[in-house]
């Protein structure tokens, strides 16, 4: 009978510990799998969205230049407006602004891929 008592014990705890090894095993690997799911949507969400910057940067680009063209013309000239030069001042200010963004895209999407390489290399 103080046999039953012994070995039902470690029955149980080794049963018990067997059971908590594969549930934090399955843990870890969902965790993985929604790191991984997580990466591949937000690297896609960013490069869809560094497409539009682009195109939209590109097009400021040749209308700041464009319209520089104009306004040196007219200071040469001597007939710059003070509407010309604001307008010139604003889109130069798009421009750069849109320069900035289309920088940090361009690191979020480094940074998202060195991460998914870093994970996928600690598999």
């Amino acid at each position: 009978m103080k046999r039953y008592f012994i070995i039902i014990p470690v029955i149980i705890a080794t049963l018990f510990t067997t059971a908590c090894g594969n549930s934090r095993r399955d843990e870890i690997e969902a965790r993985k799998a929604a790191l991984k799911h997580k990466q591949d949507s937000s690297l896609q969400a960013a490069q869809q969205e560094l497409a539009v910057v682009d195109s939209t940067l590109e097009a400021v680009k040749a209308e700041y230049e464009q319209k520089k063209k104009e306004v040196e013309a007219h200071k040469a000239a001597l007939q710059a407006t003070e509407e010309e030069l604001t307008a010139l001042t604003l889109l130069r200010m798009h421009r750069d602004s849109l320069q900035v963004q289309w920088n940090a895209l361009g690191a979020k999407i480094k940074y998202i891929r060195m991460k998914s390489q870093d994970s996928h290399n600690d598999q």
